[in-house]
């Protein structure tokens, strides 16, 4: 028998401008519509237990939306009727309205692709607001229906009946049919935490928290704590270990009061944690905490994961203070989040079930049973999911409610049981759950410079408080703005790892905290806080070859000369949104071309002979007019020949013999012969790759989203490439 715990993390930064009173943004309010209504909902059905972690600073968004009918810049626009919107306010529609999964939720309603083909019509010959007059009020209001119902997810859908009817209709939606859509909004939004509050009296979740608007707690606690871990470039020392205390007791205290209930257990914010925590969590009455498992590992000083990782241990402070700790199966948590959705859903849960079952029979706990933590973000994953994960979600819950060797149970249920018997961490490891470090947060130079923003108005309120009376009311909403700039997520959209074309928001927003402290003292706020940190754009991922190439295919480094002139795609830069994905095996894609042939070139993040044993399967996929495909297994090989397969909506056409060559061993190199598969001078290929397991999970795509764009050349390219 083995025992599995999933903790769903529910989470979005604080959206509020407080100096105007109005969200920025409308995400609290759509994933309320998916993954905080469907997840529980769910588990309730299908009979599973587990655990849910609510942020508290999302709390408050969800009652500031369900109590005071708050809007945001998407809902306002919603609210707007198509005939008497202003050029500008149509310009958002069409700009804003389609941020959601295309593939899944755009693709999949006829109207709203064809909405969609419209815009990419114009959108790079025309401005928004010269988009926007192209598109008619009746299409505006469609636009403003169907990204607002395709938010909602499967449970909502299940209770409302029209919602179902608003799918089938699919376009020519009228305004009654659009205030009909936003009730049901409103319905949903006040039922989340009414919900959440039934489900933990009946013994289906457990709710758990994270310290209040979602700090890196060793890094607010004491900056230089990134010394133990990462050799970076760090920011002036940021030390205030007051404030780190306050997110964490207050987080559990106001958890308490709005679920009514003992709050025992928290997931520090990215599962971030330093031995500092530990007596600041036990004081708090924190009996768990959880992260990931490379902080175990490393804690430990053992990378034998299948020996140590499933079972809780016993953290104790310099004090004597403990806390049962937990630790997150990386591998399997991350096969959840990103790879199963490109799976049929039968097969993945069969993975997912069989995973679980092995991991319990190679564990030795010495008579305790194997615990198998499954932690992962709770929103963001599903709208990847084929029908927002309902058939996912039904296959896996129902295979594990039916299970006679698993067991879902939740970690009060563990603890409760006693811990005298646990192993103990002597020492932990400082660190967060991505790459064991903080570098998403702190070291790069946007990071680094929020920093000096944060540190520089933190440093002056502490200054002015000390030497000024400021009234109770005042300082207490001076610090929230302070408290709410110390929260991770601008630092994460901050620097190279990740990026959103909202990126300006964040800072806007990040900013906006700060100059608030300065407008509750009726000051002007300094001139910085008017520059921008994030530079918008960044490193860009692809560079445009700048010549010909001629690469000898052989799978080893053979100088920097002979890829010189090469494009390229940086796997490790902007590679993500608002989820990480750990499984990363790709570092670096070379491309070109000379009149016979495209080259590429992948840089794994490991050696070769690292993979070997693992039966992986690189595949590449090459799109124009047909569709070219090809698979090779990831092994050392010397130069040989691999065939292309070509295939149309029907299935494979023909296998193309010869049509290219490949060599792995320090690189992966590939050429390929542009006329034997089929590709003519001056056309564009769209390429992109997959590197996937034997059983075909995959585990990763390159680039993420999107394609490498190569132009098969003919003389004009190569003139203009010539005259740069």
């Amino acid at each position: 028998m083995s025992e599995l715990v999933f903790l769903w993390h529910m989470h979005q930064p604080y959206y509020k401008d407080c100096i105007r009173n109005k969200y920025l943004m409308p995400w609290v309010r759509l994933h309320a519509l998916k993954g905080y209504y469907d997840l529980p909902l769910a588990m309730e059905k299908y009979g599973v237990k587990g655990v849910v972690n609510v942020v508290p600073s999302l709390i408050e968004q969800l009652k500031d939306y369900a109590e005071n009918n708050v809007t945001d810049a998407w809902l306002e626009h919603t609210l707007l009727d198509p005939a008497e919107m202003k050029e500008e306010q149509k310009a958002f529609v069409v700009k804003n309205f389609f941020m959601l999964n295309w593939d899944r939720l755009v693709r999949t309603s006829p109207r709203y692709n064809e909405l969609l083909n419209k815009r990419l019509r114009y959108e790079k010959k025309l401005d928004w607001v010269e988009t926007a007059k192209l598109f008619s009020d009746d299409e505006i209001l469609d636009l403003q229906v169907l990204f607002n119902l395709k938010w909602f997810g499967f449970m909502a859908r299940e209770k409302f009946e029209k919602l179902v009817e608003l799918d089938r209709k699919d376009c020519g939606f009228t305004k009654d049919e659009k205030e009909d859509l936003l009730e049901i909004q409103r319905k949903v939004l006040r039922e989340i935490i009414p919900l959440y509050r039934r489900l933990a009296d009946e013994g289906v979740i457990e709710i758990s928290f994270t310290p209040f608007y979602h700090p890196i707690f060793p890094l607010v606690y004491d900056s230089d704590i990134a010394k133990r871990c990462m050799d970076a470039p760090l920011p002036a020392k940021y030390s205030y270990p007051e404030d780190a205390r306050w997110h964490l007791e207050e987080g559990k205290r106001y958890s308490e009061e709005v679920w009514g209930r003992n709050v025992c257990g928290m997931w520090p914010a990215e599962g971030s944690v330093s031995p500092e925590i530990i007596g600041t969590a036990a004081d708090a009455g924190v009996k768990w905490l959880a992260t990931d498992e490379t902080i175990l590992l490393r804690s430990l000083g053992n990378s034998d994961k299948g020996r140590v990782l499933y079972t809780p241990y016993v953290l104790k402070s310099e004090k004597g203070e403990s806390v049962t700790a937990f630790f997150r199966d990386k591998y399997l948590s991350d096969l959840l989040g990103f790879s199963f959705s490109q799976m049929k859903p039968e097969q993945a849960a069969d993975i997912f079930v069989s995973y679980v079952r092995n991991a319990a029979a190679n564990f030795n706990g010495n008579g305790r049973e194997a615990v198998v933590s499954v932690i992962m973000d709770g929103e963001n994953a599903w709208e990847s999911y084929p029908d927002n994960g309902a058939h996912f979600l039904k296959e896996l819950f129902t295979r594990l409610r039916d299970d006679s060797e698993i067991k879902t149970v939740t970690y009060a249920d563990i603890v409760s049981r006693g811990t005298d018997k646990l192993p103990v961490v002597e020492s932990l490891w400082s660190g967060s759950w991505i790459n064991g470090n903080y570098e998403i947060w702190i070291g790069n130079e946007e990071d680094n410079s929020a920093w000096g923003y944060l540190k520089r108005v933190r440093d002056f309120y502490a200054k002015y408080s000390r030497n000024h009376v400021v009234e109770p009311q005042i300082h207490n909403e001076i610090m929230r703005c302070l408290y709410r700039a110390e929260g991770s997520d601008w630092f994460w959209w901050y620097g190279p790892q990740f990026s959103t074309e909202n990126d300006w928001l964040f800072d806007r927003l990040f900013r906006r905290h700060l100059r608030r402290v300065y407008n509750l003292l009726c000051m002007n706020y300094p001139t910085f806080l008017d520059i921008p940190i994030s530079s918008n754009s960044g490193t860009s991922l692809f560079v445009d070859p700048t010549t010909e190439i001629d690469p000898v295919i052989s799978g080893r480094n053979n100088g920097y000369y002979e890829w010189a002139g090469a494009g390229f795609f940086e796997n490790s830069r902007k590679a993500g949104g608002a989820m990480y994905n750990s499984i990363k095996l790709v570092d670096k894609i070379l491309y070109g071309f000379n009149r016979e042939k495209l080259f590429f070139r992948i840089q794994l993040t490991n050696p070769m002979h690292f993979y070997e044993h693992k039966k992986y399967f690189i595949k590449g996929f090459l799109m124009d007019h047909q569709n070219l495909d090809f698979a090779l297994p990831m092994v050392r090989i010397e130069k040989t020949p691999f065939l292309v397969h070509s295939s149309n909506e029907s299935g494979r056409v023909a296998d193309i013999v010869g049509a290219g060559e490949a060599a792995f061993d320090e690189v992966m190199e590939f050429s390929v012969y542009s006329k034997k598969i089929g590709l003519k001078a001056g056309e564009k290929a769209k390429v992109y790759f997959k590197i996937v397991s034997f059983d075909g999970i995959e585990l990763e795509r390159i680039p993420g989203n999107g394609s490498i764009e190569v132009t098969v050349p003919d003389d004009a390219a190569l003139f203009k490439l010539w005259d740069v």
